[in-house]
């Protein structure tokens, strides 16, 4: 079968050409090329007696005459497979190519250097003893990196709010990642005074500890400036321990305000209240507890008080110092390329990236300890497949996009059955667990939770979401949700069904935290077939369109369980919606035929009205006086924006015991759905992984975040 992009004619005729010659090598025998950290480069690598050392020689040897063409498995073998560089494969195959372990054995990558632990010693410099506070003297150690071979120590940098983050050296000990030394340790301070204004770059705060900062060498900040949904790191030009005051090098994002932060049991509630708090962070004088370091960039010297169990080290502990920014780099338009069954880790940016990929696979993979996203497949990729994988402790999940959205060619990409946790280590806001756009990805049967925002950041036309379980979304900033796009007409044809929500609460001064959040007039998805548990609101219908709400079980919202709008009736964000519009051709034949509602629009002399949203036939059960819906404006009328009917409020009883995630129906719930064609909601058992992702070696014991995995889900 031959699948054209519709594209410039050159690409297309490449693609013609390209079938024609691999007709003759379909049939051709798979060679195994095999590679061990014990091996040698001048081996041929074709036996595992006498494997090849390096990833890049086992490349190079793909590209040699009587092994280009070939269906290739490149055999990794057990242990610790240190990139000097980073692995570029620079063209795509005729034939497909694998990386996988060998085995099934425990195969780790890396884009770090190992460092012996012998090499790291008791400080004993007054000077350093003086600065570091003294509960940490007996317990931190420090290392003169150039003796380890290191001297690329990276450099501080701005991240935060979307902004893909490179991070500097970083330190991992038996695969746990280490932070820089900050305070506070676990929250943050607010900003009593602003004397500049909001765009200034000073700022008061009420501690007299700063005067421990004074000559530290390269001071940053951290913080939720302005809003609680933007974050961002920020150097400090000077601290003035006489006003309690800071002064950066140059503004944030959007500006300073003052601060409302509580403790975590007194959240203020509303817009008004968000932002304004900031710790400091890359300080020796604030190396305080386990898992900090600090690097003086003037010395060489590392400090750095042990993650580990005992606070202090041995010979057996496995450390790591992240050096490369990308561990494996494929070129643009690849193809036929898939890694499997090993762990990809200590990257100071990407695990695996690529842009305009093709026919290029994930499985099973671990990606873990890296600066920014796991994996990334950006630009126009097609045919992507990201399945049975482990991300975690890194700065975002996945990262995939593809298709044509003028011409609404499906990308063919899918994500499935992974595991996805703690992907906001550093940063937060942009931070996704999944991030996708284009046409028609597939997203199914993921579990992603204790991510400090959005669990899935989405744009596009066409998608599915279904069969995920969301779990403690939203953990680090406010006005989100676990599932969130926002700010357009045009992406229609989008699906999340098949999924539970659960436990996504707001934990920070600000807006609300949603199960669904359609943000900014986003507008046409379908919503059916899902439960919400313990949301703070489990959808939202942000002033959008023609979205349908149907067949859920809502319930226990803490404040509403669906909240609506028509925050376009006047004009807000109008420009860049109407500027969408007009970048797609929404009245042609494709289009209008595909979304008659969209085409519509074109005649419509109040386009920001929140026109044709249905929610009906839902079940919800809610306690201490929350709604089923909120009218977030008195203006909206329910007849005229929302068809609002058929939903049935039911007792926790009508459930068989929620508590334990089975809401299968009963009592007059159960009639109901009879009388009203409202299926059983989704068993538990048949949301999440199908089966044990990450490698196969990680399954072999029980491991933090575990579940039992069996071939129909994830059960507790």
């Amino acid at each position: 079968m031959l699948f054209v992009r519709k594209k410039v004619g050159g690409r297309i005729m490449l693609r013609i050409a390209v079938i024609l010659v691999l007709l003759p090598t379909t049939w051709a025998a798979a060679i195994h090329l095999y590679v061990s950290p014990q091996g040698s480069d001048t081996n041929t690598g074709l036996d595992p007696s006498t494997p090849l050392k390096t990833l890049q020689r086992a490349r190079d040897r793909i590209d040699e005459p009587g092994i280009l063409g070939n269906e290739i498995y490149v055999e990794l073998m057990s242990g610790y497979h240190d990139l000097l560089i980073p692995l570029n494969l620079t063209h795509g195959y005729t034939a497909l190519v694998t990386f996988r372990s060998y085995q099934h054995e425990e195969v780790h990558v890396t884009g770090g250097k190992r460092i012996t632990p012998s090499l790291f010693k008791p400080v004993t410099d007054p000077v350093i003893l003086e600065r570091i506070p003294e509960e940490a003297h007996e317990k931190v150690r420090q290392i003169h990196l150039p003796d380890a071979g290191i001297t690329d120590y990276g450099t501080m940098s701005v991240y935060g709010f979307y902004r893909e983050r490179i991070a500097p050296l970083e330190l991992f000990i038996n695969g746990n990642p280490l932070r820089l030394a900050r305070w506070p340790n676990d929250f943050f301070i607010n900003i009593v005074n602003v004397p500049d204004g909001r765009r200034g770059v000073r700022f008061g705060y009420n501690n007299s500890r700063d005067a421990r900062w004074v000559g530290e060498k390269e001071p940053w900040t951290y913080g939720y400036w302005f809003f609680s949904w933007a974050d961002q790191s920020a150097k400090i030009a000077s601290v003035n321990t006489s006003s309690h005051e800071i002064t950066l090098t140059a503004p944030t994002k959007y500006g300073l305000k003052t601060g409302h932060l509580q403790k975590k049991d007194n959240i203020k509630v509303g817009d008004a209240q968000q932002g304004g708090y900031f710790r400091v962070i890359n300080m020796l004088s604030e190396l305080d507890q386990p898992g900090e370091y600090y690097i003086d960039r003037s010395t060489g010297i590392l400090y750095m008080w042990p993650n580990t169990p005992t606070g202090y080290l041995n010979d057996s502990d496995i450390i790591y110092a992240s050096i490369l920014d990308d561990c494996i780099s494929i070129a643009i338009g690849a193809n036929n390329i898939t890694f499997q069954d090993f762990t990809i880790e200590a990257c100071r940016r990407f695990g695996i990236d690529g842009t305009d990929l093709e026919s290029v696979s994930f499985l099973n993979l671990e990606a873990k300890n890296l600066g920014s996203y796991g994996i990334r497949s950006a630009g126009d990729s097609r045919n992507i497949t990201v399945s049975g994988c482990e991300i975690h402790d890194t700065d975002g999940g996945i990262n995939v996009s593809g298709g044509d959205r003028i011409d609404l060619i499906p990308s063919g990409n899918v994500i499935e059955d992974n595991h996805i946790y703690k992907v906001g280590r550093e940063t937060s806001v942009g931070a996704d667990g999944i991030s996708h756009s284009g046409v028609n990805n597939i997203i199914r049967n993921n579990y992603l939770h204790h991510g400090t925002y959005s669990c899935i950041m989405w744009s596009g036309n066409d998608h599915i979401m279904e069969y995920n379980h969301f779990e403690d979304c939203c953990q680090n900033a406010t006005d989100g949700g676990a599932v969130h796009c926002g700010r357009d007409w045009t992406m229609r044809g989008n699906h999340i069904r098949y999924n539970y929500f659960q436990n996504t609460l707001r934990t920070w001064p600000g807006g609300q935290i949603r199960g669904i959040m359609l943000d900014d007039e986003f507008s046409s998805v379908t919503i059916e077939h899902n439960v919400f548990f313990t949301n703070e609101v489990h959808a939202n219908i942000g002033g959008g369109r023609d979205t349908i709400i149907r067949y859920n079980v809502f319930y226990n919202a803490t404040e509403i369980s669906v909240d609506v709008d028509g925050r376009g009736l006047n004009g807000s964000d109008l420009p860049e919606l109407e500027a969408a519009l007009k970048a797609v051709p929404y009245t042609d034949a494709l289009w209008s035929s595909r979304y008659p509602k969209l085409a519509a629009m074109a005649y419509d002399n109040v386009p920001g009205a929140p026109r044709g949203n249905q929610i009906y036939k839902n079940l919800y059960y809610t306690v201490n006086g929350t709604r089923l819906i909120n009218y977030h404006r008195t203006y909206i009328v329910n007849n005229t924006y929302f068809n609002l009917t058929d939903n049935y409020q039911v007792q926790s009883s009508d459930f068989v015991d929620p508590e334990k995630y089975n809401f299968q129906l009963q009592g007059k719930a159960k009639a109901w759905a009879a009388q009203n064609g409202f299926d059983e909601p989704i068993p538990f058992n048949q949301v999440g992984p199908r089966f044990a992702p990450g490698p196969t070696y990680l399954n072999k014991v029980p491991r933090q975040f575990s579940r039992n995995w069996n071939s129909r889900g994830t059960v507790r």
